[in-house]
């Protein structure tokens, strides 16, 4: 009797269990058929498989069949968090020397040079004991003298050229406050390969070439002292966290540390973190799961695990009242603001992310509809970010011409009072979270969603938490979000004003003199040789047959449907595209950018903003200089209504004399802050000046009068009278082609005749019979250079060597240009060199090269450039692996999913109509370094160039600009016209 009723309560708890509801997001454990265990997550949209190593490696693997190729993370949880306070900046300079190579690689004899790099660590511990600047300087020499040594023995970039050849792009890496993060995105069948050399590379650490790379820093180092955004960054994090080192010190380090660098503790810090119970492996793409963690195993699992010291986050005291803050520096003034919470996973995390979408969503926001739309501020804008130990809710604001930023400050806490006394519609709560849905759909359409995987493991947090919570977010009532603003949003916050003028505390490190490493490119490892030599069965490239990808039909004479299935997921675009931009009108681009700023007459501008957000729905105008856009985008279910709003808008905008009044203001005061930011100068108005001379497609605009005296009712009309325009129309989506079809019969209006597309302003290409140099002086602790060199008009047949030269000279940091700027000479931390490809038949190709480098170097780096640029490094070697790595690229690249219609069409500018990849490919395969020399001879070597250096006038030798050619000093309203 007693055993049947304990087996009906068995059965009874049984059923009781199988009719409770289910967590929707349930960690599952699994066994793989090769006895491997791994967990999934129920309802896991991209389907990740997590493994855990018996030494700890956690594996996040997740399929996606579009490309053959793998996109690749490595994270590691050591960032600038556990930087001993002594010597800060050591993450991020360890991450840099990660790329040179272990004991195995990047060597030809590691016996004779381990014991120099030993006296060279010995020596640079004696550096950071000596007590004079004579001191420090004689030791430097010292290990000057015996890094030249060393250096015979080193193979520089041998890692990169390990990666280049099996077809890698993207390699990189990035640290920030509690992680270091590397990437590559390599071929599928190159799976096995990759895993060894990072395998290799994780296994020891060698600071070999440390004190070209030191100068690598310190070139990053002073760059950031060039940069407001960072400065005005680094002023909030000090504001909000005293203790901790979030804010107590940067990533890149406080300048005296990265003057005495310890190459000991750099490798006591790896051997301390890097380890692989600290670490995992993220990937997205086209993998097998079993052979992959198979692999992994087998070269990773082979890794030691040790114990991992706990870092103990310091409390913070709260913040009682506005802690208020200022830097300076040549740039446009703007604040940044920030409330400090709890951090990642905390209730506070949840709140903080609902507000924030409430207040900023760049649609129907708070902030959007009345700071922005109204025009009240020229921008203004708020993000969540949080850390492991705390998060924070950051706010920014520009300030309108003569508008104090103090009073920015006091229109965005009126925002955020709104928050706290529930004023706001409760539709928002529902459509804030469907708005973030919609942004998690589109993150997962592309590997990068790997990124992810990278991130939630080193915030230590499980997959399925990420995954849940914003199912999460809808269970937070109006109410609790009110009650929480109340709680958290007061005179708590620290606000940071960046000012224009002078910082007196900008801090240069000044870089002790070395000598040039000589690089020969000839030399290869054991290991290099024997990873190359191992053939993997080659990719077969897969070319686009645009006729057959795209449907095509006419709706009406002069109106061509292109349609285009999307087999992914749920969301649609629909877009008219014509062929006409400022260069065919100038008031285009006017009456595009006016159009968020109005409504129609049914909606006012902010329910219009409100409608859209309701739906789901994005809706825009974009007008370039050829060519404008009307677009629509979002959820299939809000198609019809998605044209419906569009087509109305088009029809039915209402311009108003006040809207358009500040409309104008806020023009012009966009345009002097454009004239107080460095690489706006360079790359837009001096790189167009040096192109086209004073009037350009750049320069050619309406001038502030102009502007005023336009009536804004002419704007609305040149956005209605767009359907009398002969155009393109395409939709990417999963619905059927011809339901879309009958839609826009009934709902695109048009005119009954459409007209031709006006013929454009020509702006004529300026030649050169000698060099030219233009300079603008900013002030800066660099110099930024570009190096200008026009060629002929487009020829398609050269689109092979272009890229050939491309990946051979300036394309990876295994480039020609790379390895001499940066790894031998030392001479900056940005160089690059290419051939920019006209994008239409009648454009001119160019060759152009940057370098941002230190004043007192603007010598050296421009002859090293110019030699470089004049007679082409024939190294055959380097030559053939540039060429495989090209090759291996067009052989896993597939163009998919919405990309294949913005091919074809930039394919049709080029006067093409398949996909000329195969005309490269094919050709390529047969060249040799002859064939790039010949072009390299025609098309870049030998030119007249055009130098466009941005600097301070006090700091660079004006006599070494002259002797380069004729030297153009240009004010701002000369580049800019205005």
């Amino acid at each position: 009797m007693k055993k049947v009723n304990v087996i009906y309560a068995f059965v009874l708890g049984a059923i009781l269990f199988a009719c409770a509801p289910k967590e929707k997001y349930q960690t599952v454990q699994n066994t793989d058929e090769n006895g491997f265990r791994y967990e999934t997550v129920t309802n896991d949209p991209m389907g990740v498989r997590i493994y855990t190593l018996d030494n700890g490696l956690k594996v996040y693997l997740s399929v996606n069949r579009d490309a053959p190729r793998i996109q690749t993370f490595i994270p590691v949880k050591a960032g600038s968090t556990y930087d001993p306070a002594e010597t800060t900046g050591l993450a991020h300079y360890l991450e840099h020397m990660m790329f040179k190579g272990t004991d195995d690689f990047g060597t030809v004899d590691w016996q004779r040079e381990e014991d120099l790099l030993n006296e060279i660590s010995n020596l640079y511990e004696e550096h950071k004991l000596a007590a004079t600047k004579e001191g420090k300087a004689k030791v430097y020499a010292k290990i000057d003298s015996v890094s030249a040594l060393a250096s015979k023995f080193a193979v520089a970039n041998e890692y990169d050229k390990l990666v280049s050849s099996i077809g890698a792009k993207g390699t990189n890496a990035y640290t920030t406050y509690e992680r270091t993060v590397y990437m590559n995105d390599i071929p599928s069948n190159e799976l096995e390969k990759w895993l060894n050399i990072e395998k290799e590379r994780f296994s020891k650490l060698v600071l070999r070439l440390f004190h070209t790379e030191l100068e690598t820093v310190y070139e990053e180092f002073n760059m950031s002292q060039d940069n407001d955004f960072r400065k005005l960054n680094y002023a909030l994090m000090s504001g909000l966290y005293k203790k901790h080192p979030y804010g107590t010190q940067t990533t890149l380090g406080r300048a005296e540390h990265l003057k005495n660098p310890s190459m000991e503790n750099i490798h006591k810090y790896f051997d301390t973190y890097y380890v692989p119970n600290n670490m995992a492996i993220a990937m997205s793409g086209d993998l097998d799961f079993e052979e992959t963690i198979q692999l992994i195993n087998k070269t990773f699992g082979q890794l030691e695990s040790k114990d991992v010291p706990k870092f103990v986050a310091p409390v913070e005291d709260p913040i009682t009242k506005p802690i208020v803050k200022e830097v300076f520096g040549p740039d446009a003034e703007r604040l940044s603001m920030a409330f400090r919470f709890d951090g990642i996973g905390s209730e506070d995390q949840k709140f903080v992310t609902l507000i924030d979408g409430i207040l900023n969503n760049s649609k129907a926001g708070l902030m959007d509809l009345n700071l922005n739309q109204k025009q009240k501020v020229l921008r203004a804008g708020c993000y969540p970010s949080f850390n492991i130990d705390y998060g924070m809710h950051g706010f920014y604001g520009v300030p309108r011409q003569g508008q104090k930023m103090e009073e920015v400050t006091e229109l965005i806490l009126g925002e955020i009072e709104k928050i706290k006394k529930g004023e706001f519609e409760d539709w928002m709560l529902e459509a804030v979270i469907n708005d973030y849905r919609l942004g998690k759909i589109r993150g997962q359409e592309s590997n990068g969603r790997a990124h992810e995987f990278a991130v939630t493991f080193a915030n230590n947090v499980a997959w399925a938490d990420n995954l849940k919570m914003l199912d999460e977010l809808e269970g937070v009532t109006k109410e609790q979000l009110v009650e929480f603003a109340n709680k958290h949003y007061n005179n708590n916050y620290v606000v940071v004003y960046k000012r224009k003028g002078d910082d007196n505390k900008v801090v240069k490190v000044e870089k002790p003199a070395i000598t040039p490493v000589k690089i020969d490119r000839k030399k290869q490892s054991e290991f290099y040789k024997d990873l190359t030599a191992k053939e993997t069965p080659a990719l077969k490239p897969l070319w686009v047959d645009f006729e057959k990808e795209i449907q095509s039909e006419e709706l009406k004479p002069g109106v061509t449907y292109d349609y285009l299935e999307n087999k992914s997921n749920e969301l649609f675009k629909l877009i008219y595209i014509y062929e006409m931009g400022k260069n065919h009108d100038k008031m285009l681009p006017i009456a595009v950018n006016y159009l968020p700023y109005i409504g129609t007459d049914k909606y006012s501008a902010a329910e219009l903003q409100k409608e859209l957000f309701k739906y789901g729905l994005s809706f825009g105008v974009q007008a370039g200089d050829d060519r404008c856009y009307v677009f629509i985008s979002g959820l299939k279910k809000s198609f019809d209504k998605g044209v419906e709003l569009m087509e109305h808008v088009l029809a039915n905008a209402k311009a108003d004399k006040d809207s358009y009044s500040k409309y104008v203001d806020g023009i012009i005061k966009e345009r002097a802050d454009s004239k107080l930011n460095k690489d706006e100068i360079l790359w837009g108005a001096m790189f167009n000046y040096a192109k086209y001379g004073k009037k350009s497609p750049y320069t050619d605009i309406l001038m502030e009068k102009e502007l005023r005296g336009v009536n804004p009712d002419h704007l609305t009309e040149m956005l209605s009278q767009l359907k009398g325009y002969k155009h393109r129309v395409f939709y990417y989506g999963s619905d059927a082609k011809q339901q879309v079809a009958e839609n826009l019969k009934v709902n695109h209006q048009l005119a009954e005749q459409l007209k031709d597309i006006p013929e454009p302003t020509q702006y004529p290409e300026l030649d050169y019979n000698r060099n030219e140099i233009f300079f603008v002086d900013y002030d800066m602790v660099q110099a930024n250079i570009i190096m200008l060199a026009k060629d002929e008009k487009l020829d398609m047949q050269l689109m092979p060597e272009i890229r050939l030269f491309n990946e051979y000279y300036g394309g990876s940091m295994a480039s020609i240009i790379f390895q001499e700027i940066r790894e031998s000479r030392a001479l900056a931390y940005s160089a690059f060199s290419s051939y920019r490809t006209p994008a239409k038949l009648d454009d001119s190709g160019y060759s152009f090269s940057f370098v941002a480098t230190s004043t007192d170097k603007v010598k050296d780096a421009t002859d090293a450039l110019l030699e470089l640029l004049n007679k082409m490094p024939y190294e055959e070697k380097q030559f053939n692996e540039a060429k495989s790595n090209m090759l291996k690229k067009i052989q896993s690249e597939r163009i998919t999913k919405e990309r294949v219609y913005w091919t074809y069409l930039s394919n049709l500018r080029k006067g093409v109509k398949h996909d000329y990849r195969k005309d490269v490919y094919e050709k390529v395969q047969n060249q040799n370094i002859d064939d790039l020399n010949q072009f390299f001879k025609k098309h870049i070597a030998n030119k007249n160039h055009c130098y466009l250096v941005v600097g301070n006038k006090k700091d660079i030798n004006m006599n070494v600009l002259k002797k380069l050619g004729n030297v153009h000093e240009l004010s701002l309203e000369e580049v800019f016209n205005y």
